[in-house]
């Protein structure tokens, strides 16, 4: 079998509502039933599909049939930065604010619940961060005579960050706080949700 490094085009929706309270976002948390990381805590999104004309496309088909919230009823605010996941996907995240007197429609075999966290909070959260290595090792009988400036053992390549986000007892991680990060930042820089309304 080819073991060649699959790359994957995903999208994923970090969605917004508006409350009495403020700004909220929505999280999921994966079914126990998902094949690939059950129970994690994410945002709604999957892969890409042929049939999907855009990468946003593929934010909102997936936003309407996890929470099922129709395409046209969410305010896009605009696209995250892309990113390499280390585990195989380029993440293309997007922000939107869903509407707040839809009531959410909940697809049972991927989502096991939904839960909100206020703005306020996440920004008052310092994430912890830890760091992870990405290296390459050569098996035996590699050439190494051929192979120049490889070192015997593991060859750090990069090192990147991954970020946990506790709240309430949960923890939020991985891509997932990897978009949340980015979009607090960009909150922060602005001192508002970027291209809120109004």
């Amino acid at each position: 079998a080819d073991k060649t490094l699959k790359l994957w085009e995903s999208a994923v929706l970090l969605p917004l509502r508006w409350t009495k309270h403020g700004w909220e976002i929505l999280f999921e948390v994966r079914s126990s039933r998902m094949h690939w990381q059950p129970g994690d805590i994410c945002f709604p999104g999957g892969h890409r599909e042929e049939t999907d004309a855009t990468l946003l496309t593929t934010a909102l088909r997936e936003t309407r049939e996890e929470l099922g919230i129709p395409e046209e009823k969410i305010q896009v605010l605009g696209p995250l930065d892309y990113f390499y996941g280390y585990s195989g996907p380029l993440v293309y995240p997007f922000a939107g604010i869903l509407p707040d007197k839809t009531p959410l429609t909940i697809d049972k075999n991927e989502v096991a619940e939904v839960f909100a966290v206020p703005l306020k909070d996440l920004l008052a959260i310092a994430p912890v961060v830890g760091k992870v290595d990405i290296g390459t090792r050569q098996q035996l009988g590699f050439p190494t005579q051929w192979a120049y400036g490889f070192q015997e053992g593991w060859n750090v390549r990069t090192t990147f960050e991954v970020f946990f986000y506790p709240w309430k007892g949960r923890i939020i991680w991985g891509i997932t706080a990897r978009v949340l990060h980015q979009f607090l930042d960009r909150v922060r820089k602005r001192g508002e949700v970027p291209g809120q309304a109004g």
